[in-house]
């Protein structure tokens, strides 16, 4: 006898009824969309083995980088809608619609939501030897620099990428970005002096800030940090309303059937629940949520209009 339809189960894999992973022993892909190193890639790898376990097959994280995340999404697009390649995406899909010439699919017919998983606020950091303590403070000695300001991304267009530009344009600053393919990249760049600020999650940033090398000035969340007692968000130092949490979340293709679309959602929901899972979310700054595919759909509709909007605002030029 079938669960009901969609509903949240947190029980162990033992007591789960055997016909509701009826799968077989051949590969299930998590396509990564980003190179190795990214929020993304770290928490695909997190959740891949015991989520094999409850499938009782190989669950394999496949990085395919490239065009803002649309590689790796049209992969997972043009994938057998049979429940073995997963899209673990982020709100490079509600923005790339916006900021590219062109996209190889339909990002609202082609993808079919299955579960917001986390939800998770950059940090933005600076280099210690620049000797800032503060927002204000680096704002106040970029617009007294003699060196033009720039800021580094994880690409050209992603939501750090975006966040940095919607806070130097309030600041009353012209900054240059300079993209990297992913965040492995960017912070090595950050970390050699070629770019001056940078958005990074906890997990990423974490070693260099309490190694003293990058210094943390402010988080993008509505609230501080746990990890971060004392780091302000950038609402309250001044930039009211900007607030922008990174969110991952796992898409199958249009056509999965329903059961199959179900299965996978109990699976991935008991997996983000178990206690060594919440736990490192937990540590890492970031928000387990494990929401329905009818909430995720939503909350990905109402994605889709926020960044157009802001994108516009910008006047973000398109890009490929």
């Amino acid at each position: 006898m079938r669960r009901r339809a969609f509903g949240l189960s947190l029980l162990s894999a033992s007591l789960l009824p055997e016909a509701a992973w009826a799968f077989d022993n051949r590969p299930v892909r998590i396509v990564v969309p980003f190179a190795p190193g990214g929020g993304n890639d770290i928490y695909a790898r997190l959740y891949a083995e015991p989520l094999g376990v409850l499938l009782k097959a190989p669950v394999i994280v496949e990085n395919r980088s490239g065009a803002s995340g649309n590689i790796g999404a049209e992969n997972v697009v043009h994938s057998a809608p049979d429940g073995r390649a997963m899209l673990y995406g982020s709100a490079a899909l509600t923005i790339n619609p916006f900021i590219l010439q062109s996209i190889p699919f339909d990002t609202e017919r082609d993808l079919l939501p299955l579960s917001l998983m986390v939800s998770q606020p950059y940090i933005m950091v600076v280099r210690a030897d620049m000797n800032v303590r503060d927002l204000e403070g680096l704002l106040g000695r970029l617009k007294g620099g003699k060196v033009p300001p720039n800021f580094g991304s994880p690409g050209a267009g992603s939501m750090a990428s975006l966040v940095a530009a919607m806070l130097f344009k309030r600041a009353g600053l012209e900054a240059t970005e300079v993209p990297y393919r992913g965040a492995g990249q960017l912070l090595t760049g950050l970390l050699s002096g070629d770019v001056q600020v940078s958005f990074l999650i906890w997990p990423v940033a974490k070693p260099f800030i309490e190694g003293g090398q990058l210094v943390p000035l402010a988080v993008t969340g509505a609230s501080p940090m746990e990890q971060l007692p004392g780091i302000p968000t950038l609402d309250s130092q001044g930039f009211s309303g900007l607030v922008a949490d990174q969110w991952h979340g796992v898409f199958l293709p249009r056509q999965t059937p329903a059961s199959i679309a179900e299965d996978l959602y109990e699976a991935l929901v008991n997996v983000l629940h178990q206690p060594q899972i919440a736990d490192r979310l937990r540590a890492d700054g970031a928000t387990a949520v494990g929401s329905t595919p009818a909430e995720f759909a939503k909350f990905f509709i109402a994605e889709l209009a926020r960044w157009r909007d802001i994108v516009g605002s910008l006047g973000v030029k398109a890009n490929e």
